[in-house]
């Protein structure tokens, strides 16, 4: 039978009326170059239509030109040819067909239904629309590719990832580990979970480079500007020059002594945040999948960039059964905080109109068998903000030296965007110190602040001092300014809360302000619904602009979801915060 004049041009494949005949094809016969399945890279219009002994319709060139061997060829023979594939005929076959069509340079054939007709032998003109068999298994394809990659493949130089969105591959150089990392940090994979050798050799030349840090900290700073001026744009260069991930202190870039911080679903380097934190790619996990993170984080977070990947319970051969995955983390003895981050990308589906996404996802979260979370839904128990955090305190590795973290389906998959292990204090949670700016530091009492985190809502601003002989604390430089929240995340207890402010936009030193004394911001805060300051204005409460005023409230505790709520409610213009601690008040 002769190809069909207005055919869409495909590479050149075996065709049957029921697809590819997976069973009688190896994996190397599958994706051979030589041999009569395949021949060369022939376009439907430029060949015959012959069938094999094994009944395979096969195209095969009139006239074959030979070209050089590509080594993408031999990347995707070793692909189907390994154990991730050695059970999956169907994928083995898409996987060929799609990479042929890269390869070849055949975008016309990579489209849902010539994939459809081609490989999943389904009738020519079929509606796409109605029949999702390729959609479907482009999902578990991806998920095999992301798991032989990881796995099997590991030490490929390079990857072939399918972008969402599309069906042709892309064959993709793998990033070039940090050359300490590869030196001290390389991990291997053992028994079917990621491991990382050489912890000891990694935390001692951390700690040498630590320490040399804190001595660059305490040197000499320079003077600071007197020039008159206020800024409540969201880059200003006083704060941020220290902003740049990577940049700055080199020590940013390093583990710290101590500290273990997880992508989940990370691949490639390490990222380090905008407050020069390092997060190392996803590791020593068993089970589960790779997955994107949201497509958008709203109300803005500090960094999206954190939350681009889960990990997430499924099943390698099919996306609609549950599993549970679990992280085996080995640490030194002691005791620690432990930080879980919820980033889900379901939290913006429309699932019905009118109705959010919510009661839509639940699991478990068990540390060393002891259950810590249950029944639980990271988009209700966020509420409004993006990313759902919680935290607890007292954690210590079992017998074995690790700390068990296992995330368990109920009738939905569970997920996790990214953990934190850090030393902690038995007992009680280490005292949280947020201020407004945009990256931490160290006062002039040594005392460590945060970067803004936790945040819902609002805008920050900072301003340089105004002179006239005043010399306002580097704690109060910036704020954080508007109708927002701060949803501190802690484990059950009582809290000693401290709240920071400083007038430097109503004031007489102030030229630009169109108000310039009492009664010019007003402004209510709450913790959990509880009352704190009501009618609050801070040039009343401080005598005056550019005088620091602090408000310390105790014996609060944390809400259902683990947080203490600190709402900013303004009344006459905007509320507005410099810093906040939270103290645990247990003993």
């Amino acid at each position: 039978m002769p190809a069909r004049a207005d055919a869409t041009p495909v590479p050149n494949f075996p065709l049957a009326s029921g697809g590819f005949h997976h069973n009688e094809l190896s994996a190397q016969e599958l994706f051979s170059w030589d041999n009569p399945h395949f021949g060369d890279r022939a376009l439907a219009s430029e060949v015959n239509i012959t069938t094999t002994g094994k009944g395979d319709t096969v195209l095969s060139p009139e006239d074959p030109t030979v070209d050089a061997q590509d080594p993408r060829e031999d990347l995707v023979r070793r692909v189907v040819a390994s154990s991730t594939f050695e059970r999956s005929p169907k994928l083995r076959a898409f996987l060929v067909y799609v990479c042929r069509c890269a390869i070849d340079n055949q975008r016309a054939a990579a489209t849902e239904q010539q994939i459809g007709i081609h490989v999943f032998g389904r009738p020519p003109g079929y509606n796409p629309n109605e029949d999702n068999i390729v959609r479907s298994q482009a999902r578990l394809l991806r998920l095999k590719l992301e798991h032989h990659f990881a796995n099997d493949g590991k030490c490929e130089p390079v990857i072939i990832t399918i972008p969402k969105g599309r069906y042709l591959p892309s064959f993709e150089t793998r990033p070039e580990p940090l050359g300490l990392q590869q030196a001290a940090s390389s991990s291997e994979f053992k028994g079917g979970s990621h491991t990382r050798p050489h912890i000891a050799l990694l935390l001692t030349l951390t700690a040498l480079v630590v320490a040399a840090a804190a001595w660059l900290i305490a040197g000499p700073r320079s003077k600071k500007s007197q020039a008159s001026t206020i800024s409540t744009t969201n880059a200003n260069a006083d704060l941020a020059k220290s902003n740049t991930p990577g940049g700055g202190n080199a020590a940013r870039a390093l583990p710290v002594v101590g500290e273990i911080r997880i992508a989940a679903g990370r691949a490639g380097d390490p990222y380090v945040d905008i407050w020069g934190r390092r997060w190392e790619s996803d590791e020593f996990y068993e089970g589960g999948v790779f997955n994107s993170g949201p497509q958008d984080l709203f109300p803005p977070v500090p960094d999206p960039n954190l939350f681009k990947t889960v990990r997430e319970g499924a099943s390698m051969e099919s996306v609609l059964a549950q599993s549970g995955f679990r992280y085996d983390i080995p640490v030194p003895n002691g005791v620690y905080e432990l930080r879980l981050y919820f980033a889900d990308p379901i939290r913006h589906k429309v699932v019905a109109e009118g109705q959010d996404a919510q009661n839509v996802r639940h699991f478990q979260v068990d540390v060393n068998g002891r259950r810590i979370l249950s029944g639980f839904d990271a988009i209700a128990d966020a509420g409004s903000a993006a990313v759902d955090v919680r935290a607890f305190k007292d954690i210590s590795p079992a017998a074995d030296g690790k700390v068990h973290l296992e995330f368990i389906p109920s009738a939905e998959r569970p997920f996790v965007s990214a953990l934190e292990l850090t030393p902690g204090i038995a007992g009680k949670l280490k005292p949280i110190r947020l201020s407004a700016r945009k990256s931490d530091f160290v006062d002039r009492d040594g005392t460590r602040w945060s970067g803004d985190t936790y945040y819902i809502g609002g805008r920050d601003g900072a301003f340089t001092n105004p002179g006239a002989g005043l010399n306002v604390p580097e704690l109060y430089a910036a704020e954080r300014f508007g109708n927002f929240s701060y949803a501190v995340p802690v484990p059950a207890g009582s809290y000693t809360v401290k709240l920071h402010f400083m007038e430097s936009f109503f004031g007489p030193l102030v030229p630009t302000g169109l108000c310039r004394g009492p009664g010019c911001r007003v402004f209510d805060v709450s913790c959990n619904g509880l009352m704190l300051l009501q009618d609050f204005d801070i040039f009343q409460a401080a005598g005056g602009a550019f005088h620091p005023v602090v408000r310390t409230f105790n014996h609060l505790h944390p809400n259902g979801q683990g947080k203490l709520l600190l709402s900013f409610s303004p009344k006459v213009n905007y509320a507005e915060v410099r810093a906040i601690e939270v103290i645990d008040e247990g003993q």
